[in-house]
């Protein structure tokens, strides 16, 4: 019991932290480029978990896995959804993109049906209908006609990346699935995928060279320490020790947190109707985790482990 409860509160803990990333973001791209942010944080993350690789003596677990083609769409995947994520949140607030992002759960609830042949349920059916009216208040405040302008482009690319983290999950579930996967070793392979895609896109697309020192740049380490690597692991020690359904259901803290610094950091409120979008999203996410059966998906800034691990496993 005690476990449980302490796997509970590191869950817990990893929701909160992820929670921070939405208003942490909004803020440092303020003066930072959407594109030269997701390449600093992902290049500031990278070094640590190599460094850890090379600390924990997995160096050749990660260069077995940087050659795995799946593993590489893996890190693609993830490079493009922070981009349109990143971009995205330069024009719509935090509270929006923190609520679509989780989309992505109801998004791998259709796809697994067609990937994966997994039984599609009452509850699944449900929460694909509750979700995406959610989603649709969310973005238009109930009004489309009204809704049609800088703030609806920005909902559409963090839309845009729900799609993308559905396609990263499902492509996680296929590497993951039936294999005994090191997840430390997979997800420094990822990161550092990651970071090699994100620098081209930055070069390109970025305005101007590298970003020069400003306000801001706090929140690059703070992404990339305690929005990506600090919460994986909280959350990766508490999955081990409780359901996957748990898991998923606790994890609801982190859109709820996320609402709550948009708040009270920006200032940011939610419409009326955009309020009873955000339970409607909340709702369909916690119905799709609840089927039976289903292995909850999980944001993009993780690699699920199978709770089937042995407590010595690495």
């Amino acid at each position: 019991m005690k476990g449980s409860k302490g796997a509970v509160l590191a869950t817990v803990a990893a929701g909160l932290l992820w929670g921070s990333s939405f208003a942490v973001v909004k803020i440092g791209l303020r003066s930072i480029d959407p594109f030269w942010f997701v390449f600093l944080r992902f290049a500031a993350a990278s070094v640590l978990v190599l460094l850890v690789t090379v600390l924990t003596g997995r160096t050749r677990r990660v260069l077995a896995l940087l050659r795995n083609p799946l593993v590489v769409w893996l890190g693609v995947s993830n490079a493009a959804g922070f981009v349109f994520q990143f971009k995205g949140q330069t024009m719509t607030t935090a509270a929006n993109a923190a609520l679509l992002i989780n989309a992505s759960t109801i998004f791998v609830a259709v796809a697994s049906r067609f990937v994966f042949r997994e039984r599609f349920g009452l509850l699944k059916v449900l929460a694909v209908v509750v979700g995406m009216a959610g989603v649709f208040l969310v973005t238009t405040g109930g009004r489309p006609s009204a809704a049609m302008g800088l703030a609806l482009r920005g909902d559409l690319l963090v839309l845009t990346a729900a799609l993308l983290w559905t396609f990263f999950i499902l492509l996680n579930k296929q590497i993951v699935g039936g294999h005994a996967v090191d997840v430390h070793a997979l997800t420094a392979a990822m990161v550092t995928v990651t970071t090699v895609i994100a620098l081209p896109v930055a070069l390109v697309f970025g305005r101007g060279s590298f970003p020069k020192p400003s306000v801001e740049l706090w929140t690059v380490p703070y992404t990339a320490i305690f929005c990506s690597i600090a919460p994986f692991y909280l959350w990766t020690w508490g999955l081990k020790r409780i359901t996957a359904t748990t898991s998923s259901i606790v994890l609801l803290t982190e859109v709820v947190f996320a609402l709550t610094l948009a708040a009270v950091l920006l200032g940011e409120r939610l419409s009326p109707l955009a309020l009873v979008g955000s339970v409607l999203i909340l709702a369909a996410v916690a119905l799709a985790s609840r089927d039976k059966g289903e292995e909850a998906p999980v944001g993009p800034d993780v690699v699920p482990e199978q709770t089937g691990a042995q407590p010595g496993e690495e």
